[in-house]
């Protein structure tokens, strides 16, 4: 007889461990010490470390590490978020390069070589004709245009070429054929019109130009 109260108040105890915090029931909840602001947080005097603070002003958590007061935060930003592996991105041949450790440093150190890449191409090849002297001009945006937007053939699939409009575009001529053309008075205009002038033929009936383009 003695063994029944015993089996009743284990069944009770036993129900109670798994009771749930029912509608109106707020006042049960565990909760953080606030402060009103960071100043409040930062005036707190001999914090342990990993002591929390709920801060009403920016409704954020704050942590004490050894560094001080910090707000906790799982936003992981590009400064906070290490490489597996420290590797150098843009220091390629140096006896002692520096190491990149997070993913911040990788784009600030790679943003300037990619960014420099892109910027530069050579537009298609042109036929400047050369078979009498004299001054004339070329569209080198017209002739570019007209072959990046009427490929001969394409791959399956393949999109269209992307073409810059006149006035995103830097227009260079880095070497001309001295023999045939007068470097001296060669000019382009901000549209990429080539003016040129022509003072001897090719000897092989073939002379070189070279012509850059890069995005502004």
């Amino acid at each position: 007889m003695k063994k029944i109260p015993l089996i009743a108040l284990s069944f009770i105890l036993s129900a109670g461990m798994f009771a749930q915090i029912g509608t109106g029931d707020a006042g049960a909840l565990m909760g953080l010490p606030a402060a009103t602001d960071l100043a409040e947080i930062n005036a707190i005097i001999g914090p342990s470390i990993g002591s929390v603070v709920f801060n009403l002003d920016d409704q954020e958590i704050y942590r004490f590490t050894n560094t001080g007061w910090q707000r906790s935060t799982d936003d992981q930003l590009d400064s906070e978020v290490n490489l597996a592996t420290p590797i150098d991105v843009d220091e390629s041949g140096e006896t002692t390069p520096t190491l990149e450790t997070n993913v911040q440093q990788v784009i600030q150190a790679i943003a300037p070589i990619t960014s420099g890449a892109a910027r530069v191409f050579y537009p298609p090849s042109i036929e400047v004709p050369v078979a009498t002297n004299g001054t004339f001009t070329l569209n080198l945006y017209t002739q570019y245009t007209a072959q990046f937007s009427s490929p001969t053939a394409t791959s399956p699939l393949a999109p269209d070429i992307p073409v810059y409009a006149a006035n995103e575009l830097h227009y260079y001529v880095t070497f001309a054929d001295p023999a045939v053309f007068n470097t001296g008075t060669m000019s382009i205009d901000a549209n990429g019109v080539l003016t040129y002038t022509v003072i001897g033929q090719p000897l092989d009936f073939n002379t070189l130009i070279n012509v850059v383009f890069v995005v502004k």
